[in-house]
Order: structure tokens, then C-alpha cells, then sequence
């Protein structure tokens, strides 16, 4: 007798409830929200234990896409266990079990309202924010809380996503890009060197855009520099907070010469590559000084680095996504053999961050939950102590096989001393001298290598009795 079989292929139906109904928003592959970098989106706030409820008659209708699975034909009226992200552009909600998010854009919120909260009838009536939305009509967020007094947080949280949101609405980030252009078509540089001409055109625009460019970093980090003399503590507040506000408006410009800088810089690296036949030192040495200053930029900050403060008792699982996307990015452990000391990793990550730095034992706590979080890297320690972040995906056999290959092909070499040394494997790998000589012991211990101890250090020959006992 057959038995019947489903398709390996068919796609499983996701939820239909208001979450799956909101805007389609993107999770990099450790769950972090995927900011709108080019619209200037900075993540704000972050609050956990949170509800979506539709108070509307009737469901929601199914959003269509063609490219994701289909929904389920009954309604859930309420999402629960959800993560509640609130950045310059919209209210983002993420289920982390399921990997999905949903999204409510400012601009179509009409209003938000706090409401619940502890009454005569009910004490501890739940903390809501009510949201009258274009799109989706009456939606509810709940704040359910977290920690040793769930309900006491439940209030702080709310009253925390409010204002966030009510500041949001009033800055209006959204429209930066539409002021940003109408900006642009009046600088000086377009409008003034349109009247010229031939070679006067290109050198006057030049001149206007450097004079621009510096009084664009002058305005963005001096502030109103009127208010400095300004005396008593309201005026000092008010003088700090027009320099906040002076430097978030033209923060997005200052990225945008940043990103002019660095694209100007790779394309000089390359032209500099393909003449490399003329002047031989002084290009080796621009080409030095051009890929530091490109680190350096490539390396300067991140779009969402959320304080304790702001993140509440997300912070380390958040931490745990940031430092996974963060080695992910560009293949950074790919390229250190798939592991890294924690020294390394901290001192490249909080360089990447620039402000906001994180401590140690910070990094310690998010590391113990990338397991948990099934993030792809987990922590590692070797019986020396060492600490390493480590791939998921490593495998000790196969190190083991390429160091033993290693072994095998310094012997066929012709010359006096065989083997190899930690420096050797170091150099060979690009990985540091400590993660080569554990490497090496741990190949040593699996039997694929032996070593041979003499006065002038160590040195790791291949392991003949394995070879045979393959045969």
C-alpha cells in the first residue's frame, strides 16, 4: 500500500493577523531590522513583550504578493510576544520565533494616544497605545513588560514608545530627502557655476564645493555658536538643543560627502593600479595611505547602535545580532578562517560603533545567547583559555586535514628542517600566531600531526601511523 507523500517544494502558509498585514519589512539573516540607510533611518527605541490587536470589525484583508507563500483562511486578531522597534520613519514589530516583521510608515498615523493603565475596575489594567492609522484603521499596541516587575515596565515602556513616536512625527525625517534636493538644486556651486564656462566652470564649482563641504561639517558640529554666550540654565538648554537639532538636519549630508569621499578614493586606487608601471614608490605609497583612509571610512560607525538605555532588556540579544551581522558583513570571519579572538572582535566592533562603545562584560552576555538565538556563532574556548568567536559551520576534521596537508608538503621541500611551525601557519593562514598554535594542538590531539620538541622551539610533522591506518 502507497503512502501518500506532500511535495518537498510547497511553500508552508504563513499567519494571516494583523502583523502579516502591515508594510513588508526586511530582517538580516541574525533578525535585525534592515534600516532605510539612504533615507537617514535611525532606530530610536526598542521595547519587548508587546501585542498587535486590530480593533476593527472583521479581518484584515490579505496583502498580495506574489512572491511570498500564501495565508491561512482563518483570522488571529492578536499577535503576542512581539518586539516593538521605533526609528525615524515608522513603527516596526518583529515576531523573532517566526522571523517576520510588518511596518507602520509616520506619515500614515494620524494619531497616537496612551490609554489602559490601572483604573478602579482594574489595577492593573493593561498600558496600550492607540493607533489611528490610513491603511489599517484602529490598531493597539500592548505592553505586557519584562523583568522582576513586569507591570511597572510595561508602563515605562509605553510612555517611552509615545514620546518616540510623537518626536518622530513632529521632526518629520521622512521629508529630509525632499528638502535635501530642493537644498541641492540652490547651492551656490550649481547655481553660480552655471554662468561660466569651459575650465572657469570646473575650477569655480570645485572652490564653492570645498568651501560648502566645510561649512556644512562647521554648521553640523558648531551648532548656533550665538547661543554659546548665552547665560543661565534655560539658555544653555536651548543652545544644546539647537545644536542637536543642527546637527541631526545636515547629519545626512555629512554621510552622503563621506560616501562622495570614499567612492573618489576606490576609483583613484584603481586608476592608480592600472599605471602602476610609472613611479613605483610614490604610487605604492598613495596606494598605502588611499586603503587606510578607506578602512577608515568603511569603518566609521553604524546605523543602529542602541544604548542599554534605549534598548531595555533587548540590549544583548540585540547585541548578539549587531556583532553577527557586523563579522557577516564584508566576510570578515570568513577571511580570519572562520574564528576570532574576542579581543579582536571587540576592539574592531566598538572602533565600528565609534561612540556608544560596549564593555567586555557586555560582549561576554550577548555571546551567550547567539547559541540561543541560533544566530550561526556560538563561543568557543580552548583548554589554554582562549576565547574565540567561532562559525557554526567550522569544522575541526577539515582544519585538522589542511594543517596535516601543510605538514606533508613543507617534507617534499628540499631543505634541511621539515615540518611546520605556528609561525609558519600563521602566515600561511592569515590568522594570529595564538589561533595557530591552537590549531596545531588541536591537531595534534585528533592524531593528524606530531610533534618534535628541541631547543629551537617546536615544529609539527605530518602523523605516519595515521596515514597508514588509512590504508
Amino acid at each position: 500500500m502507497m503512502k501518500a507523500t506532500t511535495p518537498k517544494n510547497k511553500k508552508q502558509l504563513r499567519r494571516w493577523s494583523p502583523l502579516t498585514c502591515l508594510g513588508k519589512t526586511s530582517l538580516s539573516p541574525s533578525g535585525l531590522i534592515q534600516l532605510e540607510s539612504d533615507a537617514g533611518e535611525v532606530e530610536t527605541l526598542v521595547c519587548t513583550s508587546c501585542e498587535l490587536r486590530y480593533e476593527g470589525s472583521g479581518p484584515l484583508p490579505k496583502p498580495v504578493d506574489s512572491s511570498a507563500a500564501g495565508f491561512t483562511d482563518f483570522w488571529i486578531a492578536i499577535d503576542v510576544n512581539l518586539s516593538c522597534h521605533i526609528t525615524t520613519h515608522r513603527i516596526v514589530l518583529v515576531d523573532e520565533m517566526e522571523a517576520i516583521a510588518g511596518s507602520i510608515p509616520h506619515p500614515l498615523v494620524q494619531t497616537a494616544e496612551g490609554i489602559g493603565g490601572p483604573s478602579f475596575r482594574s489595577p492593573k489594567g493593561s498600558y496600550k497605545i492607540e493607533l489611528n492609522t490610513l491603511a489599517w484603521g484602529e490598531l493597539l499596541i500592548v505592553f505586557r513588560g519584562g523583568g522582576r516587575q513586569p507591570y511597572s515596565q510595561s508602563g515605562k515602556d509605553r510612555d517611552a514608545a509615545l514620546n518616540a513616536i510623537h518626536r518622530a512625527m513632529k521632526r518629520k525625517a521622512w521629508k529630509d530627502r525632499e528638502r535635501q534636493a530642493e537644498k541641492e538644486a540652490s547651492r551656490p556651486s550649481k547655481t553660480i557655476a552655471a554662468r561660466r564656462v569651459g575650465v572657469d566652470a570646473i575650477m569655480t564649482k570645485n572652490k564653492l564645493l570645498l568651501r560648502e563641504n566645510a561649512n556644512l561639517a562647521e554648521t553640523a558640529f558648531g551648532g548656533n555658536n550665538n547661543n554659546a554666550k548665552s547665560v543661565g540654565l534655560v539658555s544653555k538648554k536651548k543652545g544644546n538643543q539647537e545644536s542637536i537639532d543642527a546637527f541631526m538636519r545636515e547629519a545626512t549630508p555629512l554621510l552622503k560627502v563621506i560616501q562622495k569621499y570614499t567612492s573618489t578614493i576606490e576609483r583613484e586606487r584603481k586608476a592608480a593600479a592600472l599605471s602602476n608601471n610609472k613611479v613605483h614608490d610614490n604610487s605604492s605609497k598613495q596606494h598605502n595611505d588611499t586603503d587606510k583612509l578607506v578602512a577608515m571610512l568603511e569603518n566609521m560607525g553604524m546605523t543602529s547602535a542602541l544604548s542599554e538605555k534605549q534598548s531595555g532588556s533587548m540590549y544583548h540579544k540585540q547585541l548578539a545580532r549587531q556583532i553577527v551581522d557586523f563579522l557577516r558583513r564584508n566576510e570578515r570571519l570568513d577571511k580570519a578562517g572562520g574564528m576570532m579572538t574576542l579581543t579582536d572582535v571587540y576592539c574592531l566592533f566598538n572602533r565600528a560603533r565609534g561612540t556608544n562603545m560596549i564593555s567586555p562584560d557586555d560582549l561576554l552576555k550577548a555571546l551567550d545567547l547567539m547559541k540561543e538565538l541560533r544566530l550561526g556563532m556560538s563561543r568557543r574556548s580552548f583548554k589554554s583559555g582562549v576565547l574565540v568567536i567561532q562559525d557554526d559551520a567550522f569544522d575541526d576534521a577539515a582544519m585538522a586535514k589542511k594543517l596535516a596537508n601543510l605538514a606533508s608538503s613543507s617534507m617534499k621541500q628540499k631543505t634541511d628542517v621539515g615540518g611546520i611551525t605556528v609561525i609558519d601557519v600563521s602566515k600561511t593562514l592569515k590568522i594570529p600566531a595564538l589561533l595557530a598554535n591552537e590549531q596545531l594542538q588541536s591537531a595534534e590531539q585528533m592524531g593528524w600531526l606530531c610533534r618534535d620538541s628541541t631547543i629551537e622551539g617546536i615544529r609539527y610533522f605530518p602523523n605516519l601511523f595515521q596515514d597508514a591506518a588509512s590504508f
